[in-house]
């Protein structure tokens, strides 16, 4: 799969893309099939909300799950990713936040590059992140803000814990409110099987889901080898395998 002219200008300009379709309804049916299984599993790869109980992330499932280890080497992420990029990439981190509803707690004013530069060793903030929607997206399920244009900006950043004991870097409330004053906000949803992409840079912030409805989000993040990070930080968190992906077939998800 390969992104038009119009998209990679769009992704330029705004900083994400949002393209509903890509995933037919028998692959998402694919994607969640193993959750139950996956949900129930104990382990550090399954790290709790506040309450203890309510899992907050999944990661790693791309080594857990045959399912998952097809999908962050399927055609439809990994191509378009090497087409922004130009070089060879590596599966960086692996998770789904599924952020069920009304106990789907949200995270902080935030860029991606923050996180992975200060805390993983990143150099550059090249990084894609490459979703897929499991569930339908709304404006009510907690749905992803961005501000467009945000990521060609010098962004501030500062340590923080959030009230789910996560350390995190997020953006100080003014300079967000100068950023959105400015350039707007927007949030990106659409129908299961919708993809979205955006890169290291960009301003966003996930609300907390207060409605009935789940709200599952696959995140795939591929970075450049030669934008390896060097610290040492738990690999569910940043994976130490720097093979390059390569792509699968296109119907990978649904063949046996």
């Amino acid at each position: 799969m390969k992104l038009t002219d119009q998209q990679l200008h769009q992704l330029d300009t705004d900083g994400f893309l949002v393209l509903p379709n890509v995933f037919t309804e028998a692959e998402i049916e694919a994607l969640r099939a193993p959750m139950p299984a996956l949900f129930a599993e104990n382990c550090p790869e399954n790290p709790r909300e506040a309450d203890g109980v309510t899992v907050r992330n999944l990661l790693s499932l791309h080594r857990r799950s045959e399912a998952y280890a097809r999908l962050v080497r399927h055609p439809r992420l990994v191509e378009p990713a090497m087409q922004i990029l130009g070089e060879d990439l590596y599966i960086q981190q692996v998770k789904i936040n599924p952020k069920i509803g009304f106990a789907g707690a949200g995270f902080e004013w935030h860029t991606d590059f923050a996180t992975h530069h200060t805390r993983d060793g990143s150099p550059k903030p090249l990084a894609l992140n490459l979703h897929v929607f499991l569930d339908d997206v709304t404006e009510f399920n907690g749905p992803m803000w961005f501000v467009p244009g945000s990521h060609k900006r010098d962004i501030p950043y500062e340590r923080t814990i959030d009230g789910q004991k996560w350390e995190l870097w997020t953006v100080p409330h003014a300079a967000v409110s100068d950023l959105v004053t400015e350039l707007g906000m927007v949030s990106a949803h659409g129908p299961r099987g919708t993809m979205l992409i955006f890169g290291d840079n960009m301003l966003h912030v996930s609300p907390p889901n207060i409605s009935p409805y789940p709200r599952w989000i696959f995140s795939l993040i591929l970075n450049p080898v030669s934008n390896a990070a060097g610290n040492n930080v738990p690999e569910f968190a940043h994976e130490r395998d720097r093979t390059p992906v390569r792509a699968l077939a296109d119907d990978c998800l649904l063949s046996n």
